[in-house]
C-alpha cells in the first residue's frame, strides 16, 4: 500500500512538471506572437502609402499602395519584426551614407517624415526608425535578408528602374522684384513661392518662358517620365537643399529685396509631398506702414521678416497675411447665404485666378460708412467692436458692379461677417 501511494505521488510530480514545462513554453511562444510586426509597446508598424527598394544594382523602385506587390512585401517585413528596441541613434547623413552602401527598403509616409529604413546588407543594423534629423535603432538582426532580398527582385523585376541623382540643384544668378502673374505658384511661407511640375515637359518650358530665364545657361534638363521639378521663388537667401526618399528640406538665410529663383528636379522617388522650410534670418527687416486706407479705423500694419504685424491698443501683434485673409474670404463667399441678386455670383477678392489686385483694408472697427454701406446684420457673426480685421472686397464675376465684403478677423482667421453693394 504504501509502495502504491509512492508510485502515485512520482507520477503526480512528473505530470505537474511536465504541465509547467509546456506551459512557459507555450507562454514563451505567445509572447513572440504577441510583439510580432510591433514596433514599440502599443504600436504595430503603419501602413506606409509607397514603398521604396534600392536593389543591389544601384536601381530604385516604386511600390505604391495598389500594386499587389505592395501587401506581399508588407507582410515580409512585418512578421520579421519582434522584440524592438531603442538602440543607438544615427544622424540623417549617417543614414544616408548607409543607404549608399548597399540594398535597403523604406516605408514613406506621404506626409510625415517619421519613416522606416529596413537595411538589408548591414550587418548590424535592421531597421532604423527615422526622426526629423535623424534615427534610431529599433532592431539589430533583420533575419534571413537573403531570402527577402530574391523575393523583392522577383516580385519588382518588370518595374520601372529609377536612379536618385541629386545634383540637379541651381540657383539661377537672375532675380526677380515682382512674381509674374502667369505662374500658377502657391506661398508656401510668407515671402517663399514654389510650383511643382510633375510629367509635364511643356509646363516646365512654359515656367522658364514666364521667369524669363530662356537664356539662362543654369537651366537643367528634366525627364518628365522620370523627374520631378521644384520651383522656388524666395525672398529669402537659399542657402541648402537637402533631399532624401521622405522630404525636402529648404534652409533660407536672410532676407532680400528681390526674389532668387532655384530649380531642383528630383528623382520621382522624391516624395515632394512633404517639404520643410527653415529661415535663419539674421538681419530684421521692417517695412513702412503699408496700410494707405482712409477708414476712421484704419490701423497700421507692416512686414518683419515676411510676418505681418500690426500696431493695436499700444501692443505689436502678429496679423495673417491679406493673401491668406483673401483665401478665407474666398472660401467664405461660396455660402449660399450670399446668392442675394437674382443671378448666381460668382465673387473673388483677386479674379478667378487670383491675378487681379486685392482690395483690403486693416481695421479695428466698423466706421460709418461700412456700418451703412457695406455691412449686413444678419450675415454678423461675431463682435466686430475693436476687432481686429482685414475687410475684403470681392467682386462678382457675372456682375461689375456687385460687390461682397468679408469681414475676417486678422489674428484668428474666424468670420466676423460681411456686408454687400450694388451700383
Amino acid at each position: 500500500m504504501k509502495r502504491v501511494v509512492i508510485y502515485i505521488l512520482l507520477l503526480i510530480i512528473i505530470f505537474g512538471s511536465i504541465y509547467f514545462i509546456f506551459k512557459e513554453e507555450i507562454n514563451s511562444e505567445k509572447s513572440k506572437i504577441d510583439t510580432l510586426g510591433k514596433i514599440d509597446e502599443n504600436t504595430e508598424l503603419p501602413t506606409p502609402d509607397r514603398i521604396i527598394y534600392k536593389n543591389r544594382n544601384g536601381k530604385y523602385v516604386i511600390i505604391n499602395y495598389d500594386d499587389e506587390e505592395f501587401q506581399l512585401i508588407y507582410n515580409e517585413i512585418y512578421r520579421r519584426i519582434s522584440n524592438t528596441i531603442e538602440g543607438k541613434v544615427y544622424t540623417e547623413d549617417e543614414i544616408t551614407k548607409m543607404q549608399e552602401e548597399g540594398a535597403f527598403i523604406e516605408f514613406d509616409y506621404n506626409r510625415k517624415s517619421k519613416n522606416f529604413v529596413f537595411l538589408l546588407e548591414q550587418p548590424e543594423i535592421g531597421i532604423i526608425k527615422r526622426f526629423t534629423d535623424s534615427g534610431q535603432v529599433i532592431l539589430t538582426n533583420f533575419e534571413n535578408k537573403e531570402n527577402l532580398i530574391k523575393k523583392l527582385e522577383n516580385w519588382t523585376s518588370d518595374f520601372q528602374k529609377y536612379d536618385f541623382n541629386k545634383e540637379k540643384n541651381y540657383t539661377l544668378e537672375n532675380e526677380l522684384d515682382n512674381i509674374p502673374i502667369y505662374l500658377e505658384v502657391e506661398e508656401a511661407r510668407q515671402g517663399i513661392y514654389q510650383e511643382i511640375i510633375e510629367y509635364s515637359e511643356y509646363d516646365y518650358q512654359n515656367v522658364i518662358k514666364f521667369l524669363g530665364i530662356e537664356s539662362s545657361p543654369d537651366i537643367p534638363e528634366f525627364d518628365s517620365t522620370r523627374e520631378k521639378v521644384v520651383i522656388t521663388l524666395s525672398k529669402y537667401e537659399i542657402q541648402n537643399i537637402r533631399q532624401n526618399i521622405g522630404n525636402i528640406k529648404y534652409e533660407f538665410g536672410d532676407y532680400q529685396d528681390k526674389y532668387s529663383i532655384n530649380i531642383l528636379v528630383v528623382s520621382e522617388i522624391v516624395n515632394t509631398n512633404c517639404i520643410y522650410y527653415n529661415i535663419n534670418n539674421t538681419k530684421p527687416v521692417i517695412s513702412e506702414n503699408l496700410n494707405t486706407s482712409n477708414d476712421d479705423y484704419s490701423v497700421e500694419y507692416y512686414i518683419e521678416n515676411g510676418k505681418y504685424y500690426a500696431n493695436f491698443n499700444n501692443q505689436k501683434v502678429e496679423i495673417i497675411s491679406k493673401e491668406e485673409a483673401c483665401d478665407i474670404a474666398d472660401m467664405e463667399a461660396k455660402n449660399e447665404k450670399y446668392q442675394y441678386q437674382p443671378w448666381e455670383s460668382e465673387f473673388y477678392s483677386r479674379g478667378i485666378d487670383k491675378q487681379d489686385s486685392i482690395s483690403a483694408e486693416l481695421i479695428s472697427d466698423l466706421s460709418s460708412i461700412s456700418r451703412f454701406s457695406h455691412w449686413n446684420e444678419n450675415w454678423q457673426v461675431s463682435d466686430y467692436r475693436n476687432t481686429l480685421m482685414w475687410k475684403i472686397r470681392l467682386f462678382d464675376e457675372n456682375d461689375p458692379l456687385t460687390s461682397l465684403y468679408i469681414y475676417v478677423n486678422a489674428i484668428n482667421g474666424n468670420i466676423v461677417g460681411a456686408g454687400d453693394s450694388s451700383d
